[in-house]
């Protein structure tokens, strides 16, 4: 069982690691995200646009397919949810397994078709791409929920013992992490494109890592 649990991690933060570089790729630039930290959503996904217009279209291509590919291997490292709760648990567990993996999936179309804004950001009017933004900035709200109640239930699972992790493990849990996005906003530039940028994958590299630590030692 823990061979499997360590198999399923694993897999999970080559996901994590992948869409991460996915992210990159679609809008990494030194020159850094042009926002303020009271941007609006709408503010941040244009100055998104504005890196990506100017990139490579192969390169925005390649950041956007990789998002499909990432999430599936999101939904295997999701099963050492299930793998380590202990048997009372199951039920929550397969719930914080299976609304991960829903949430994921649509993370993965999301990633997908944040490609689109690259590739539509040169387009005059921006009649088509203010069309892909309205429905693209509707993606989020299936992702968060999905994921947010997924990984709720994981920190529920964590602190109340049903799980091999010990309890203070929630704290490097995903759902905790993102809460410290804000504080990833505030960076410098040119790290702050990194961070902020990858923040809602790097919360899981870092959960996966930790797993393997915790479970090794």
């Amino acid at each position: 069982m823990e061979l499997n649990m360590l198999i399923t991690v694993w897999v999970g933060l080559i996901g994590a690691l992948l869409m991460f570089a996915g992210d990159m790729l679609l809008y990494y630039t030194p020159e850094d995200f042009n926002f303020g930290l009271k941007s609006s959503a709408e503010e941040r996904i244009n100055a998104i646009i504005d890196v990506m217009k100017n990139l490579p279209e192969k390169r925005v291509m390649a950041g956007g397919m990789l998002g499909p590919a990432a999430a599936f291997l999101y939904c295997v490292g999701f099963y050492h949810i299930v793998l380590m709760t202990n048997t009372q648990a199951h039920t929550l567990a397969m719930a914080a397994f299976l609304l991960s993996c829903f949430g994921i999936i649509t993370g993965g179309a999301y990633h997908s078709h944040c490609a689109y804004l690259g590739l539509l950001g040169d387009d005059t009017d921006r009649a088509a791409l203010k069309k892909v933004m309205g429905y693209f900035q509707n993606l989020p709200l299936i992702l968060y929920a999905g994921e947010g109640v997924g990984f709720l239930l994981l920190v529920f699972l964590i602190v109340t013992g049903k799980t091999v992790l010990p309890r203070w493990m929630f704290l490097l849990s995903p759902g905790i992490l993102f809460l410290l996005r804000p504080v990833a906003g505030r960076l410098p530039k040119g790290v702050r494109v990194i961070i902020y940028g990858g923040w809602t994958n790097l919360i899981s590299v870092i959960y996966y890592v930790a797993v393997l630590i915790t479970v090794s030692v």
